[in-house]
């Protein structure tokens, strides 16, 4: 994780004046610490960067979920020749 510096961080007062250059600056830097008062109030992130985090998360949630499955009861399951009947399908 990235430590707020002095080279990504903005104010407030920042975004409301140069609002296109911040953004440039975030799309070549992937992202920027916004503060108001010397207080945080939010991160820009890049669209790459969104892009990435998104795809890292799907993927912990589909280890995540993939894992939960694997603990699960297996019960006695039902044949491949029984669902084909059910839903009449011919082999």
């Amino acid at each position: 994780m990235l430590v707020p510096t002095k080279q990504n961080i903005s104010t407030v007062t920042d975004l409301r004046v140069n609002t296109i250059a911040l953004l440039d600056e975030v799309e070549k830097k992937g992202m920027k610490y916004v503060f108001q008062r010397s207080v945080p109030k939010a991160v820009l992130l890049s669209m790459d960067r969104y892009k990435k985090l998104l795809e890292m998360l799907e993927d912990w949630e589909d280890e995540f979920l993939a894992r939960k499955l694997e603990k699960e009861d297996k019960g006695n399951g039902v044949s491949l020749k029984a669902v084909m009947e059910e839903y009449g399908i011919k082999a």
